[in-house]
């Protein structure tokens, strides 16, 4: 088999009605994975979720609150999320009823043949985070081509692989000229929503210091009683869970990409020593910061 293309290897998973709370995840070995599912009310992420590849996510029916890095989104019916590689992020539920969403995960790999075409950096450029409300009229037509790639993911013929990626491709252009007049305006109202992005962009600003939660509080003028429940509604994490869940995302770039000592890394990313680190990274990672970076990456 051809080095490069057992590399790039293309696989779609997609499940209908799945029941399971967990959130399916693409796979170290697969570069494009695609997964449909209805939900029951009230579910939220167990779990945030930060990963090396891109993700798309579709919302077919339903209101589903979208927390990225520091900034809360609105999804309605019909609104598509492009979430860049590395950014930290959960959903949770608004209202009482179910919601039903598809979930693209690609990686940079799948996408050459595109480059080759549109060339990379524009392609890049249309990648990074960005809420976009389809047009009425092509609703549709964004639908029938995720239908289409659903199809020819569940056929696997040998024209199937072919078919799936140019679909997915067409759709990825549709987008990126949505992108560039169709973006959605989230303007956030509600008062204890606008404390609580205040609040989450100081941590992601501040993830080195000795943050607490009576500080934080207090500079949204709340008590750390209100301000913690608040915060968990609005977010979806617990106070402690976000800000490790910053410090791990800002570590784990940094056992990659430099040679800093795991000590020096874990300081510099505000824990306050590297036992801690070591166990906060574990918990969140599955995998020690040595090991991490050990295997660049794969956990």
């Amino acid at each position: 088999m051809d080095l490069r293309r057992h590399y790039c290897f293309f696989a779609i998973h997609c499940i209908i009605n799945r029941e399971r709370g967990e959130e399916m995840l693409m796979k170290e070995n697969q570069s494009f994975f695609m997964d449909r599912i209805k939900r029951e009310p009230f579910f939220k992420m167990s779990t945030a979720h930060v990963h090396p590849y891109y993700e798309i996510y579709y919302l077919l029916s339903g209101k589903r609150k979208m927390f990225i890095n520091h900034t809360l989104y609105t999804v309605d019916k019909g609104d598509i999320l492009i979430i860049d590689k590395g950014e930290l992020h959960r959903t949770t539920f608004i209202g009482d009823g179910p919601h039903e969403r598809i979930v693209i995960n690609f990686t940079d790999c799948f996408l050459e043949p595109l480059f080759k075409n549109i060339g990379k950096e524009g392609s890049l450029s249309a990648l990074t985070t960005a809420h976009l409300a389809i047009p009425i009229g092509r609703k549709k037509y964004v639908e029938e081509l995720l239908d289409k790639i659903t199809y020819e993911g569940e056929l696997h013929d040998r024209f199937s692989e072919m078919l799936q990626r140019n679909h997915f491709y067409e759709l990825l252009v549709f987008l990126m000229r949505c992108q560039a007049f169709q973006k959605k305006e989230d303007v956030v109202k509600d008062v204890v929503d606008v404390k609580m992005q205040e609040a989450a962009k100081y941590i992601c600003e501040h993830y080195e210091d000795a943050l607490t939660l009576e500080e934080i509080a207090e500079r949204v003028h709340m008590s750390p009683t209100y301000f913690s429940k608040k915060f968990k509604k609005v977010t979806g994490f617990g106070f402690k869970e976000y800000i490790g869940q910053v410090r791990i995302k800002e570590a784990s770039h940094l056992l990659l990409e430099t040679k800093a000592s795991i000590t020096d890394i874990a300081l510099a990313c505000g824990f306050s020593d590297s036992n801690y680190f070591g166990d906060v990274f574990k918990k969140l990672k599955g995998i020690s910061p040595y090991k991490y970076r050990q295997n660049k990456g794969a956990l």
